[in-house]
């Protein structure tokens, strides 16, 4: 099995700059206090795409290639806080230890359904037997 880490790691770097894109004008207009219960699922919204475009010249592993993504996007966004702060304490402060957790196993999870929502409808698609007609009519 190949891992397409370019994929991986272009996916993951992704999933971070959409959720900086989304948060920073969301924060101009609320809180973060009230932002906090949704920032889990805007974590999995997210990384459905990505987890789906990460997999899409994969032939299996597709589950891996979406936790893959999940995992380092989250060591993305456990790098800036520690590039910014030096440790996770003003991060876990912010978010609480709950919903810290809970936003970064969100993530991961977002990008695995996506990878495995992709998978699932490769493989339906290349054994739906309307597929196989349509790909013998077009053939001369």
């Amino acid at each position: 099995m190949k891992i397409y880490w370019m994929r991986v790691v272009a996916a993951a770097f992704l999933v971070e700059l959409v959720l900086v894109a989304l948060t920073i004008p969301l924060l101009a207009v609320v809180t973060m206090q009230a932002l906090v219960p949704f920032v889990g699922p805007l974590c999995a919204i997210a990384g459905f795409p990505f987890g789906w475009w990460a997999v899409r010249k994969a032939q299996s592993g597709f589950v891996l290639h979406g936790m893959l993504v999940g995992i380092v996007a989250t060591l993305i966004y456990l790098g800036l806080i520690f590039g910014q702060a030096g440790s996770l304490r003003p991060a876990i402060a912010v978010y609480g230890p709950f919903w810290f957790f809970l936003a970064n196993a969100a993530k991961i999870l977002g990008c695995v359904a996506g990878a495995f929502a992709c998978g699932r409808r490769r493989k339906r698609d290349a054994s739906s037997p309307i597929t196989e007609h349509a790909s013998q009519a077009i053939r001369p």
